[in-house]
Parts: structure tokens; sequence; C-alpha cells
């Protein structure tokens, strides 16, 4: 036991004096006196707890001192304690013998001899300290026992795992690599080293050396005459001829002349050990082991494992320089085989990649075709709508509601075709690399809201049920808010048109730690097994043909597709076959809580204006406003709209004649197309901003263009225009940009 540890004595008297006068007659530097008033305190405080000796009263209310004596020679744990008892009654003849049958080394008779108590207390605690002196030895004797069985154990599997290994290996290179990086590892030793002789007994032909502290555990390699200049390979070649002469293992200490170097004790090399490595009667070569770890010398124990290991290496290595000449005489007999079957199959995979690029062709032809037809027909279609309507207003012959529907029909067709072309600049885009993002932390619930915004007119003329579950608020993503809008538009887009007459939809948005997915389901017209491999591909559609129901190019789901994975995200689909309903599921990276998340107003429905409101009749009245645009029938259109809110327009259609007019005419505002011949609207701002007059040069500016990227809008911004305005114009988007560079409130 510590000699820091007291000693536990237990004293038993339901009288707290005579505890007392126990206690001051034992007290001692080395004791724990515990004194507890009753038997059933002695027999609680004996359930966790040992003790040297037990001091009992005998005459005790409840439960007296041989009952509790009896209690607790019935325990394994307690059994064997010493008890003494203390009694006033000096004739108990009949308690005397009881208490002795019980297992009692003693009775004192009150009142105590302190003395005599001392000595006799004294006695059981030294008796205490020895047996537990005994059990401490004894359990460190078989701890000791237990690692040294275990450390054999774990050799002995090395050792099974290291012939396994190298039995296994075939390159002779390599089991000597990796003999000597597991000779270390078996014996204990800070470095090993491991060399074979050529057939002359004096050249190396290989070296390999391993310690402990190499870097990544890779032993370092010399080649054949090499040196490291170091003092483990100088003593370990010159032991090389002491075990090439005895051959039988060489065990040193640092006392022996072998390990000095230039006739001084190595600091490196404190003990040393080698072994032949023996092939037949000749010696092969050897393995040398430095500096026993966790001890001074290697044993005798050490040199026969060395020993083992040099033969196990011997034989191992003799395998495979054997298996390695064997397979050069078969390598060499089997090069013209090998050569003339890589030939064939060279052949024969040369066909198989024509016949596969032949039909990647035909079908790349095929999907053109399709995808042209299919463009045509969704340009044409609109076209012929507003054509057509545009021949019947024309004619003066259409009443208030029949003009209405015209008009609401030709501006229906051209968003449509303004919709098509968008998708063709964004697959444009990302074919070349060019499509890109602006993210910020968004808001997921309300982009989702405001997609459904713009689509839920398709689900209310379709009565489909829809229905959304998001299951945690204020989950947020970084992305670019528009483009996140674009890729669920387009999810609700394909549920509403694929979903027939009184369908169902449902939106589904479960957060996790790292990631929220959003799921669209509807239960139209389903996706069969054969297309869903294609279901994202450009270009393809599961109905290509003439009779096809339903619109669209075929680029929806490529473009979101795109889009999510530009936000770090996945998309997935699944569908049990035709006229099952799909589902589409979002994977989107959650935002870091530390960034502003946008609010739900930030993102927004593109509006769809029915025209001008009453009250911009005079929004820019007193305004002079310069439109450049090299257009005609654009031009003429942001004239009649600018004149109708009541402002004063001049128009030029090239760069030079606007800024001519901005020197004589003086206005109080350019709108400027961008792509226009000779001189665009960037280098017409740049001259603008430069001019000599205060005025010229601070006239706010609204560039107009087709080019609607967020990319254009930066550049028209950096460029010197106010604000931006992308084509096909929204009278109201145009009005109230040129109200807010003037200052105007609407």
């Amino acid at each position: 036991m510590k000699a820091e540890e007291r000693i536990n004595i237990l004293m038993v008297d339901d009288s707290p004096t005579n505890l007392l006068a126990l206690d001051s007659i034992l007290q001692a530097p080395d004791r724990n006196l515990v004194g507890v008033s009753s038997g059933d305190d002695a027999l609680r405080y004996l359930l966790n707890n040992e003790v040297a000796v037990i001091l009992m009263d005998v005459y005790m209310p409840e439960l007296d001192g041989l009952e509790t004596a009896e209690m607790i020679r019935g325990r394994d744990r307690s059994r064997n304690i010493p008890i003494i008892f203390l009694t006033a009654d000096s004739t108990g003849g009949r308690h005397l013998s009881r208490g002795y049958s019980l297992g009692a080394v003693d009775y004192i008779v009150k009142p105590i001899e302190p003395d005599i108590l001392r000595s006799k207390v004294a006695v059981f605690v030294e008796l205490f300290k020895k047996t537990q002196e005994i059990k401490s030895q004894a359990q460190l004797l078989q701890e000791k026992n237990l690692e040294l069985e275990n450390a054999n154990l774990a050799r002995l599997k090395m050792l099974i795992d290291l012939g396994q290994e190298l039995t296994a290996e075939h390159d002779p290179w390599r089991v000597l690599e990796n003999f000597c990086r597991s000779a270390r590892q078996i014996v204990e030793a800070q470095e090993s080293g491991v060399g074979v002789i050529n057939g002359d007994g004096k050249t190396l032909r290989y070296f390999f050396r391993c310690a402990v502290n190499d870097d990544a555990g890779s032993p370092c390699a010399w080649g054949a005459g090499g040196d490291s200049g170091k003092a483990v390979p100088q003593i370990a070649r010159r032991a090389l001829k002491h075990l090439v002469a005895e051959r039988r293992p060489l065990r040193l200490n640092d006392t022996d002349e072998l390990l000095r170097v230039n006739g001084k004790t190595s600091e490196l090399v404190h003990s040393f050990l080698g072994a032949p490595i023996l092939s037949g009667s000749k010696v092969a070569g050897w393995l040398y082991l430095v500096n026993k770890i966790n001890a001074d010398d290697f044993t005798e124990a050490d040199e026969r494992l060395a020993a083992t290991l040099a033969t196990q290496v011997a034989v191992a290595y003799e395998n495979a320089r054997l298996y390695s000449d064997a397979q050069q005489h078969a390598s060499a007999l089997q090069m013209e085989i090998t050569e003339r079957k890589q030939a064939e199959e060279e052949r024969a995979q040369l066909l198989v990649r024509e016949q596969a690029a032949r039909a990647d062709a035909e079908q790349a032809n095929r999907t053109k075709d399709e995808f042209l037809a299919t463009l045509s027909h969704e340009l044409r279609t609109p076209l012929s709508a507003i054509l057509g309507w545009s021949h019947l207003v024309r004619s003066g012959k259409l009443d208030e509601p029949q003009m209405s529907r015209a008009f609401e029909t030709i501006e229906r067709n051209a968003r449509s075709q303004s919709q098509l072309i968008d998708d063709l600049l964004d697959v444009s885009r990302i074919i070349t690399g060019k499509l890109q993002i602006e993210p910020r932390p968004v808001d997921i619930r309300a982009v989702i809201e405001a997609a459904i915004d713009v689509v839920r007119p398709s689900f209310e003329a379709k009565n489909i049920q829809f229905e959304t579950v998001m299951h945690q608020e204020g989950s947020s993503v970084p992305g670019d808010p528009n483009r996140l809008q674009q890729i669920f538009w387009n999810l609700f887009n394909n549920a509403a048109k694929f979903t027939p007459e009184g369908g169902h939809v449902r939106v589904e948005g479960k957060c996790g730690a790292a990631a929220i997915r959003i799921s669209v389901s509807d239960s139209g017209v389903g996706i069969t097994p054969e297309f869903l491999p294609y279901i994202f591909d450009r270009f393809r559609q599961a109905d290509g043909s003439t009779t096809r129901v339903h619109g669209g190019l075929g680029l929806g789901l490529s473009i979101v597709k795109h889009l999510v994975q530009l936000h770090q995200g996945s998309i997935e689909v699944e569908s049990l076959g035709k006229n099952q309903g799909a589902t589409f599921t979002v994977t989107l990276p959650i935002a870091s809580t530390a960034l502003t998340v946008i609010p739900e107003n930030a993102v927004e429905p593109e509006p769809k204006s029915n025209g001008l409101p009453a009250s911009f009749s005079a929004a820019l009245e007193g305004l002079r406003i310069l439109v450049v645009d090299d257009e005609v029938d654009s031009r003429d259109l942001v004239s009649a709209i600018l004149t109708r809110c009541g402002g004063e327009v001049n128009c030029c259609e090239s760069a030079a004649e606007a800024i001519m007019a901005v020197k004589n005419w003086k206005p109080d505002l350019l709108v400027s197309d961008i792509g226009m011949p000779n001189e665009d609207g960037y280098s017409l701002i740049k001259k603008l901003r430069k001019l000599r007059s205060k005025q010229a040069r601070q006239t706010p500016a609204v560039a107009l263009t087709a080019y609607a990227t967020n990319e254009d809008r930066e550049r028209a911004l950096s460029a010197g225009f106010q604000t931006h305005v992308p084509k096909p114009i929204d009278p109201t988007t145009l009005v109230r940009s040129i109200a807010a560079a003037t200052g105007r409130k609407l």
C-alpha cells in the first residue's frame, strides 16, 4: 500500500463518550479512526471500505455487538476482519465463548487500559499493512507477468504477420525494405539495417536502414558501395567482417572496441546486435539493430530473436529472387503473345469507339434536328398569335373586350418569346462557362413564396391543389436570389404544366444541420424509367414528336441543374413511371449564421404590368429626356411611353448625335441603348462624363439593353449609368427607374 494512505480502524459503540475516548487513545498520523453508533452503521460502512480491525461494544440497543459480528462474518468481503469486543462485564462467560465462536480475536474489559488497547490494535494495524503490501506486490507481479505475456504474444503475432507479408512479396527489394522496418519494431530497437552481399562476398548489393525517427516511417536506402558517412553504417560494416567469419549473432555494448569510432565511444550507439543472413553455408547478408528501446543492452532473448528473423528473411529473399528471375524469363516468352493480344484488343476497342462515336453523332444530329424543329415551333407559335392579333387590332373592327383580349394575348406571347430567349442565353452561358451567380445569404422561404406567386395563376387555371410545408422558419442559404427563384419557378412551372386538371402539387422543405432539402412533388404524367437518366440533359424531351402535348424547348431542367450546382447543391428526381407523378428534390447548403439574411421583401416575383397606372400620367412632367437607340421601333416605343407620362422627349439614333444634343439641348436625363453600331452605349456614357459642362457630366443616365445578366448590370453601373433596364422594356419599370434617377417620388 502507498505510504500516504491512512489505515481505517472501525469503532462501534452506542455511547459518544466511549467513542471519543477510543479516538483519543488510538489517534495516530497513519490511522483513520471511524466511529459509528450502531451495528447497522458499521455494516453500512464495511460495504465499501477496508478496515484493519474492528473495536465493538458488546451491549448495544437494537443490533448488539455479537449479532453485528455474526453478520460481518456472513459477508465474503468482511469475514476475515479481526474483531476486538469491548465489554463492561468481566464475567461474561457465555458472551465470551459466543464471541470467540464468531471470530473475535480478543476481549477487552471496560474500563479500558490505554496501553493495552494501543498495543493490541498496533499488532493488527501492522498485520494489515503487511497484508496490503503482499497484495500490492502480488498484483504488480501479476501485471508484470501479464505485460510480459502480452508482449510475447504481440511479438509472436508480429513474427507471423511478417512471415506472411514476406511470403506474399515477390520483389526482393521490397522484401528487404519491409523486413528492415519490421525487425526494428519486433526487437524494439531505435534503428535497424539490412544488407545483401554480392557473390564476391564484399560488395553490397542492397543496403536499407530504418530509424525510429524517420519521417513517414520509411527506410533510407543506399545503392551498391554507398555510405551515409554516419557512425552507425561504419560500425555495421566493421561488424560485417565478424559476422561473415563467425556466422553467428554478434552482441556488443558501449565497452566493446567495435563500437568505437576514431578511437572514441559513439554518442549515437550504446548497444549493437547483428545476425548473419545465411544462404546455405554462405553468408548472403546481415541484419543489425542499434540501441535497445527502454533498456541499456540487448539480451540473449533478443539475440535468439534476431537469429530467427535473419533465418526468416533469408528464405523470403531467396524465394522472391527466384520468383523474380522466373518472372523475367516468363515475361520474355510472353512478350510476343502479349503484344499480339494488345494489338487485337486495340483494334477491337477502336472499332467499339468508332461505333460509339457514330451512334453519338447520329443521336446528336437527331437531337439537334428535334431541337431546331421544336425551336421553330416554339418561336413561330407566339409570333403567329402576335401577328394575327396585331392585324385584327389594325383592322379597327374589334370591340373593347376583344381589344383587351388582343393586347393580353400579344403581351403573354411576347413574354413567352422573351422567356425562350432567356433560356437560350442561359444555355449559351452554361456551355461557355460564363453563367455566374452573386451569392449572399437568402431566406429560402421568401424565394419559394416569390416563385409560387409567379406560377399561382397556372395552378388556379387548372384547379390544381397546391400545398406548401416548410418545417423550419428562417432557413437561409448562400445564393443569388434571382437565380434561386429561377430554379423553383422552373420546377413549379413544370409541375403545373405536367399535372392534369384537379391534380395536386406539394412543396416540402426540411432543414438539417448543414443543408436544407426542398422537394416538389406532383401527381402528373410522371417520367418513364427509360427517360429518367436523361431528364436533366439539354435539348432532351420525353416526347419530341410533332404530336407532343406539352410545349417548351427542353432546357428548363438542364438550366435548373446547373444553377443548383453553382449554389454548391444537388438535385435529384424520382418517379415510379408513367402517370405516377414525379418528385424533384433540391439540396442546398445552409448559410453561415454570422451573415445577414436578405429579408423576404428583397425577393419579389417579376412584375407583370398590364399598362401604365393612371397616376403616372404626369410622373415625368417638366423633364427633358434624351432617348438614344439605333432601332427606330424601340426608340419610338420609349418616346411614346415617356411622352405619355408628361416628359419632353428628344430622340437620336447614334452616340455622336447624342453628344451634340446634350451640348445644345441640355437634357435632364439620358436614356441610351447599349448595343449600337459604330459606337455603343458604354462609349457614349464615358464621353458624356468627360464633357466640360458640369451639367452634362452630372446628367443622370439610364441604360437599356437586351444583355440582362447581373454582369451586364454591374458593367453598366460601373461605366457611369445610374440604373439598368433590361429589354423587352416594361413601361412601369422604365418610368420608375427614370423617376428614381431624377429624385422623383411616384
